[in-house]
């Protein structure tokens, strides 16, 4: 019973057999509601014509034998005290309040109420017509249950056409669905047709697969990405792998700094392919936040011991009191690319400085002492594998990197304004209590 077209059609099935049997029901109450209500008009047509003294003087007036049936008479006191009976000889019949609800026996019997204080019992034996009422009754009944069965079949084949009219979308869906794949990554469930109820599931389905092929799509760019990146710096290795073959001292300095190059290049894919994915981010909440000033101080102290070996030098300045979300990891890592970049492709001296622009964010500014660009050609600097100048070592993926967890995390990057090259990161804010209670 998994089908959903079988539940559709034990249901109305179901339904159909509820209402045969409602009517089957009333058929047969039927016959009883007739016999009291021809008793009630025929004791209404005798009291029309005789009505019985407070004594019961005149009770034998009252016809025995009327409409083909033997009638029998009682008279009571309100209080249920015998006052006369007929015809004579006749047991009585029991007392029976006027009020009281009528019953189901082979002689129909009814009371009435005469005058203030006089109860009349009326009693009918009406087995004979009784008997025709029923042999009435089935053979309506034998025919009704022709035209029910003949019902009942229409019933079960509108109900199958009705069951595959309303599942013919969910189908068609089910098929496009399973055309879904590498060739065509692209393609959904149409939802237009779709019954109200299944449409959830579908909008469900439909961003889950949008989810698989973004994911797909992160995959498939990471694979290009490192063939054609790795292609180079693997040949120049192979190169200088088969010269140290054939020199008696290899040039290991060389190897080394290929080496290094490759393990940058690599390291820097898979930053990038984990910044597609959207990083690892834990749920927000208050224990969840870190100090943005703590992050830049833990960055530059990882960068520091290269800047001083190569005797340079990074300035820090930094505001308190702003706070993130748990982006700890990420953030760093960002800040981390923008000092090496600034350590690899920039000059003299680097400033990091941090200062807050509104409630809501932060601008964190890493610049030197190169020269300035404009903000159209600092945009292509961040697209992937750009490099400012092509023959200058590094990967070209820093930028880009910096930029795809900024965009994560509801920041930005963009090239700062300024009279030298400076680069400007534009950071949420964790949302304070104050700024709760405002909004």
């Amino acid at each position: 019973m998994n089908s959903l077209r079988s539940r559709l059609l034990l249901v109305m099935a179901l339904v159909f057999a509820l209402g045969a049997g409602n009517v089957v029901i009333y058929l047969l109450d039927l016959d009883e509601d007739i016999r009291a209500h021809v008793l009630n008009e025929q004791v209404d047509t005798l009291l029309a014509t005789v009505t019985p003294a407070p004594d019961g003087s005149n009770l034998g007036a009252l016809p025995v034998q009327f409409s083909a049936s033997d009638w029998r008479y009682t008279l009571y006191t309100r209080s249920a005290e015998l006052i006369a009976s007929a015809p004579e000889g006749a047991t009585p019949l029991p007392f029976r309040s006027p009020e009281a609800l009528p019953e189901t026996t082979r002689a129909a019997i009814t009371a009435r109420l005469i005058g203030d204080d006089r109860v009349l019992v009326a009693s009918r034996n009406d087995w004979e017509d009784c008997e025709e009422l029923c042999q009435l009754f089935r053979e309506r009944m034998a025919g009704s249950s022709v035209v029910i069965a003949i019902l009942a079949a229409i019933s079960l084949v509108s109900i199958i056409f009705l069951a595959r009219w309303m599942l013919g979308s969910v189908r068609r869906a089910a098929d496009l669905a399973s055309t879904i794949g590498v060739a065509h990554p692209d393609r959904r469930i149409p939802l237009r047709e779709l019954p109200e109820e299944i449409v959830p599931l579908a909008i469900s389905a439909n961003q889950a697969l949008d989810r698989l092929s973004s994911a797909y799509e992160i995959e498939r760019r990471f694979t290009a990405d490192a063939a054609h990146e790795l292609r180079t710096p693997l040949a120049v290795l192979d190169l200088r792998l088969q010269k140290a073959r054939a020199e008696q001292s290899p040039d290991w300095s060389a190897i080394a700094r290929d080496m290094n190059q490759m393990r940058h290049l690599i390291e820097q894919l898979l930053a990038l392919a984990r910044a597609d994915q959207g990083g690892e981010r834990r749920p927000h909440g208050p224990e969840a936040r870190v100090g943005l000033a703590r992050i830049v101080r833990e960055a530059v102290a990882d960068m520091l011991p290269a800047y001083e070996a190569d005797l340079r030098t990074i300035d820090v300045a930094v505001a308190e009191g702003l706070v993130v979300e748990d982006a700890h990891r990420q953030l760093r890592q960002a800040l981390r690319n923008l000092l090496d970049n600034a350590f690899r492709h920039g000059r003299g001296r680097v400033s990091v400085c941090l200062t807050s622009r509104d409630e809501r964010t932060a601008i964190l500014r890493v610049s030197d002492e190169g020269p300035a660009v404009s903000q159209d050609v600092g945009d292509v600097l961040f697209e992937r594998f750009h490099k400012g100048v092509q023959n200058s070592p590094g990967s070209g993926l820093g930028l880009a990197i910096v930029r795809r967890i900024l965009r994560n995390l509801g920041g930005d990057a963009r090239i700062g304004v300024g009279p030298t090259f400076a680069i400007e990161l534009i950071v949420p804010l964790a949302v304070t209590e104050a700024d709760a209670v405002r909004a």
